[in-house]
C-alpha cells in the first residue's frame, strides 16, 4: 500500500473526528512519510511498519498523540527502549508492592464491613435484652453501650463510604497509571 492509498484509508477510518484533528493528523502522517522516504524507505516500507490504518485510526480516537503513536508503531521487539523498561516496571512494581497495597485496603474495608455488621448485632441483642427485661440489673451501662455502639456504626459506616468512594477512585488511577506505563514506556510523552 503506498503513500495515498494508507491516508485515503487513514482519513475515512477518522471520519466522525473533528475535521481540524483529522487535518492535524493527515498532515503529520503525510510529513512522517516525507522524512522516511528522504531516509531512503520506501512508502509500502512505510505503510507496513505503521500497521493498518483501521488500529491506527482507533488510536487517535482513544486520545493518543501523533508521538505516542509513531514511538509505539517503530517498536518492534517489545523489550528495546522505554516500552520495554516500562512493561518490566509495571510487572515488578506491581508484584512487589501495587497488588498488596490494594488487597491490604480492600482487606481492611471488608473488615470495618464486619466490624459494622457485628457492632449491628450486639446492640440489637442488648436492645433485644432491654425490652424483654432480661438485663435490668446493668440498665444504666447497657443503654450507654448501646448509645457508644450506635454512635460507633455511624462512624464506621461514613469511613466505609468514603472508604469505597476512593478506593475506586484510586483503583482506576492506578489502572489507567498501569496502562499509560505499559503502552508508552518510562520515557517522554
Amino acid at each position: 500500500m503506498n503513500k495515498s492509498e494508507y491516508l485515503t484509508k487513514l482519513t475515512n477510518e477518522l471520519g466522525h473526528m473533528p475535521y481540524g484533528d483529522v487535518k492535524d493528523i493527515i498532515q503529520s502522517m503525510e510529513e512522517h512519510f516525507d522524512e522516511g522516504v528522504s531516509a531512503g524507505r520506501s512508502e509500502e516500507e512505510i505503510a507496513a511498519s505503521l500497521g493498518d490504518p483501521k488500529e491506527l485510526a482507533q488510536e487517535f480516537k482513544d486520545g493518543a498523540k501523533f508521538k505516542q503513536v509513531i514511538k509505539k508503531r517503530k517498536l518492534t521487539d517489545n523489550f528495546k527502549g522505554p516500552d520495554g523498561r516500562g512493561r518490566l516496571f509495571v510487572i515488578i512494581f506491581n508484584a512487589f508492592v501495587g497488588i498488596e497495597c490494594w488487597l491490604i485496603l480492600l482487606a481492611a474495608i471488608i473488615a470495618a464491613f464486619c466490624f459494622l455488621a457485628g457492632d449491628c448485632a450486639v446492640t440489637g441483642l442488648i436492645v433485644a435484652g432491654l425490652i424483654m427485661g432480661k438485663l435490668t440489673e446493668f440498665l444504666v451501662p447497657f443503654i450507654f453501650l448501646v448509645l457508644t455502639l450506635v454512635c460507633v456504626a455511624i462512624f464506621l459506616l461514613i469511613i466505609l463510604i468514603l472508604g469505597i468512594k476512593y478506593y475506586a477512585r484510586g483503583l482506576k488511577a492506578y489502572i489507567r497509571w498501569n496502562k499509560h506505563i505499559w503502552n508508552y514506556g518510562l520515557g517522554e510523552d
